[in-house]
């Protein structure tokens, strides 16, 4: 597998088990973007960095998983000084995973 720097990557950011809370963390130019596939957001309110917006985290058919919290850091004002969304759900692995 080759990874370019200009990739946008979509990993688990918190340590492998169970626990209260988990984050997933999408960062890379694409970062929004796909944080927009994979969530519905029940309101239009527009990114602003460092704010975070309630969402839902929905499978293909539109059923929800888990309610989140996804937070946008614009570069270079993130972990990874690139557009980055953070993820905020319940701690549960497959609930992790399936955001993946």
């Amino acid at each position: 597998m080759s990874v370019s720097v200009t990739d946008t990557i979509v990993a688990i950011s918190t340590p492998p088990g169970r626990g209260g809370l988990g984050v997933i963390r999408i960062s890379g130019p694409q970062a929004r973007a796909v944080a927009e596939a994979i969530l519905t957001f029940p309101n239009t309110a527009s990114w602003q960095p460092r704010h975070g917006r309630m969402a839902h985290l929905a499978d293909r058919d539109g059923h929800v998983v888990d309610q989140v919290i996804a937070t946008f850091f614009e570069k270079p004002h993130s972990y990874t000084a690139e557009d980055t969304v953070e993820v905020s759900c319940h701690g549960a692995p497959v609930v992790l995973r399936f955001a993946v």
